[in-house]
C-alpha cells in the first residue's frame, strides 16, 4: 500500500497536497511503515525541524491520526505511537473481516463493467511486480499496487464511510504486517490468493469472495503472530 500518493485510489489525479496534508501523509507513513516504531514518543519540538513545519500542523496532524488509532494522546504528557499487542490485532483482524465483507458484497452486487476493468487492472499490476510470496521485507511499489487491488475491489461499494472505516483499518493492520516483515515471513502465495479472490468477486460470487476475503486477513494475523517475537509472546501470555 502507499500511504501517501499523487493519485486517488480511482486512479484519477489528486488535488495538490496542502502544508496540512502532506504532514499528515508523511507521519502516517512513519507510523505505518515502522520508521517510528510502536511506543514512540512524538516529540513535536524534535519532528518540527525534519518535517521543515511548524508544531502547529504537527499538533493537528497527531490528532487526526489519534482518531484513525495510530497514535494516542496523553493527558499534559502530549502524543504517542500507538502500541501494538497481539489482543489489540486479533481484535482488529475480526472487525476488518466484517467491515470488509459488508463492502465486498455492496461492491461486488453494484459494480459495472468500469468496475470489473478496475479490479482486473489492479491485479495486473500486483502480479507483474512479481511478488509470489512474501520472504521479505516488502518494498513500496508492491505495497501501493497492494493498497490499490484491495480498494478496487470495494470501490463500487455505495457507502463512503464504509470504506472509509475499511481504509483506516487496512492501515493499522499494515503496521502489524510491516512490523512483523523485519523478522521475516514464511513462503506463502499471496498472488495465488489475490488471483481467487479476484476471479470470485468478478464471477459474482459473493459467499465465495467474502470466504476468501476473511481467509486472506485470518492468514496475514496468523503470519504476524508467527513471525514477530514480541507479539507471539504477549499471545502466550494471555493463554
Amino acid at each position: 500500500m502507499a500511504i501517501a500518493t499523487n493519485r486517488t485510489r480511482a486512479g484519477r489525479p489528486a488535488p495538490e497536497p496542502t502544508l496540512a496534508s502532506s504532514v499528515l501523509d508523511r507521519l502516517r507513513a512513519e507510523i505505518v511503515k515502522g520508521t517510528l516504531a510502536p511506543g514512540t514518543k512524538l516529540r513535536l519540538e524534535h519532528l518540527a525541524p525534519s518535517y521543515g513545519v511548524g508544531r502547529t500542523p504537527l499538533r493537528e496532524a497527531c490528532c487526526r491520526l489519534a482518531a484513525e488509532g495510530l497514535v494516542t494522546i496523553e493527558d499534559q504528557r502530549g502524543f504517542r505511537v500507538a502500541p501494538v499487542s497481539a489482543a489489540d490485532l486479533q481484535d482488529l483482524t475480526r472487525t476488518r473481516q466484517q467491515v470488509a465483507q459488508l463492502a465486498l458484497r455492496s461492491s461486488i452486487q453494484r459494480g459495472n463493467s468500469v468496475w470489473e476493468d478496475q479490479v482486473t487492472a489492479a491485479l495486473q499490476r500486483l502480479v507483474a511486480r512479481g511478488r509470489q510470496g512474501v520472504t521479505r521485507r516488502l518494498d513500496d511499489a508492491w505495497e501501493h499496487d497492494h493498497g490499490l487491488f484491495h480498494d478496487a475491489l470495494l470501490s463500487a461499494c455505495d457507502s463512503p464511510l464504509l470504506l472509509r472505516f475499511h481504509r483506516q483499518l487496512f492501515e493499522q493492520s499494515e503496521r502489524y504486517r510491516r512490523l512483523a516483515t523485519a523478522y521475516g515471513q514464511p513462503t506463502r502465495d499471496v498472488e495465488g490468493e489475490h488471483q481467487a479472490l479476484a476471479a470470485a468477486a468478478l464471477g459474482r460470487d459473493a459467499e465465495r469472495a467474502c470466504a476468501l476475503v476473511v481467509e486472506h486477513i485470518s492468514r496475514t494475523t496468523d503470519r504476524v503472530l508467527e513471525c514477530h517475537p514480541g507479539l507471539r509472546r504477549d499471545e502466550l501470555s494471555t493463554k
